[in-house]
């Protein structure tokens, strides 16, 4: 089976689709015009996901751990414990190295999750600002209708 090349991408287009609904955003007011009051956090001050979890900083999620490599059987387990361990000295390098890739895939996922969350809440934050807006102002026309009544 031949793979299909990947397809090109013009990044001047996607820089400027990218100014485009950026642009769209900031006219629908999704963007301040003044940035200086906000202050990024710096990654490992992000909010995390796994709050209420007891996972010790800067320890991997995910390890190889071939010392679980052993059997308990009666007559055979010390056979069958030198043949995984064998096996597992041969695996050690690669189990590891996938170990890893899975601990730094997760970390990429809890990072996106993060900013995703923080984007949801600044989100509902303006939305119920603007409701309360829309309320106001509707209660003022509506007490303005009532006036003209009378």
């Amino acid at each position: 089976m031949a793979q299909e090349p990947a397809p090109e991408i013009d990044v001047s287009q996607l820089a400027d689709e990218l100014k485009a609904r950026a642009d769209r955003e900031r006219a629908a007011g999704g963007y301040p015009d003044d940035l200086s009051g906000f202050t990024l956090p710096k990654p490992n001050e992000a909010p995390s996901i796994t709050e209420g979890f007891d996972l010790r900083a800067g320890e991997p999620r995910v390890r190889f751990r071939p010392e679980l490599g052993f059997s308990t059987k009666p007559v055979v387990g010390p056979v069958l414990t030198l043949s995984k361990r064998s096996i597992l000295r041969l695996l050690r390098y690669v189990f590891d190295d996938l170990a890893r890739q899975t601990d730094a895939a997760i970390g990429r996922v809890e990072a996106a999750l993060a900013v995703e969350i923080a984007t949801r809440e600044r989100l509902e934050r303006e939305l119920e600002r603007k409701t309360r807006e829309l309320e106001a102002e509707i209660r003022l026309l509506r007490e303005k209708a009532e006036t003209d009544d009378r």
